[in-house]
């Protein structure tokens, strides 16, 4: 990556509708919208409801599937030149292995993303008390190392604020052999209509993302830092140049930019001259000597 600056899976498309707005060559990487091995509805709307300063979805995870993907989506973001990280969901560690390894035959992907913490596949009516794979080490550590018997290309794993201690599924992920982790996916939400008593969304329940969630995930990103030796790619409510800081000063190698492109569609690129000119301004010579540069500095803290 050229910079430490990519977006967050399902905010993005697959590219092609934001270089429009923006050069999508620009950002570190492009992370696209979760692949599947076939194409997949999603929900039945209503899907999105907005909240103060956050959006509730419910997608399901929509998807051209990966024999499309390589077909009609890969080949743009190939001539733009900006490396490639490869979202992948399935019901089973088989599913991720099959996709990750037809990413790396194809030259489909230079990274895999294995998104072990959707909340919006379920449906809420009839998966009362399912769990997230995200939310049990052991099968954060039984999928991570099927995905990684299949595949050489660089692994990261996103897993779910929706734990009690996101450490123990982290290292769960690096026992694995995971290159790095991504933290943090949406927490559950939901939201009523208190005319109508009834769930705003179809799914009732959905993931939270936008700024609301920000503190929660630079937390999990401090506290994950402090115990893993792999990367972090953060994410969580960036909107500019100092949210993606924060996360940096925490410990994050990079940061996605995810809701904020809905309504800044230029958000990610903004984000990336921000860091620069913060670099500059403070003296630095690299992003690398600001990252977690806040937990090796505890004497300034206050109190």
């Amino acid at each position: 990556m050229k910079n430490p600056v990519t977006v967050a899976s399902g905010t993005f498309g697959y590219g092609e509708e934001y270089d429009r707005y923006f050069d999508v060559g620009r950002l570190g990487a492009v992370t696209t919208k979760s692949l599947t091995l076939k194409p997949w509805a999603g929900n039945r709307p209503p899907r999105i409801v907005e909240t103060p300063a956050g959006l509730l979805n419910a997608i399901g995870l929509q998807n051209v599937g990966i024999d499309a993907y390589l077909d009609t989506k890969l080949g743009f973001l190939r001539d733009k030149g900006v490396p490639i990280i490869a979202n992948i969901y399935g019901r089973a560690p088989e599913d991720y292995a099959e996709l990750a390894g037809r990413l790396e035959q194809a030259a489909g992907a230079d990274a895999v993303e294995a998104n072990l913490s959707c909340p919006n596949v379920h449906d809420a009516k009839t998966a009362r008390g399912a769990t997230l794979v995200a939310q049990e080490p052991d099968k954060v550590l039984a999928y991570t190392k099927a995905i990684r018997s299949a595949t050489k290309l660089p692994l990261f794993v996103k897993l779910t604020p929706n734990v009690v201690n996101i450490c123990d599924a982290a290292l769960a992920a690096q026992e694995g052999g995971a290159d790095g982790v991504s933290l943090i996916n949406t927490l559950l939400g939901m939201a009523i209509d208190s005319e109508t008593r009834r769930p705003r969304l179809a799914n009732i329940v959905g993931g939270l993302s936008g700024p609301c969630i920000r503190p929660v995930a630079v937390k999990m990103v401090w506290d994950a830092a402090k115990v893993l030796d792999i990367p972090i790619i953060a994410m969580g409510g960036i909107c500019r140049p100092a949210d993606a800081i924060e996360f940096l000063l925490a410990g994050a190698t990079a940061v996605a930019v995810g809701s904020m492109t809905f309504r800044q569609p230029d958000a990610a690129v903004r984000v990336i001259d921000g860091i620069a000119d913060y670099l500059e301004r403070h003296g630095f010579d690299r992003v690398q000597d600001i990252i977690g540069a806040m937990s090796k500095t505890p004497e300034t803290w206050p109190g």
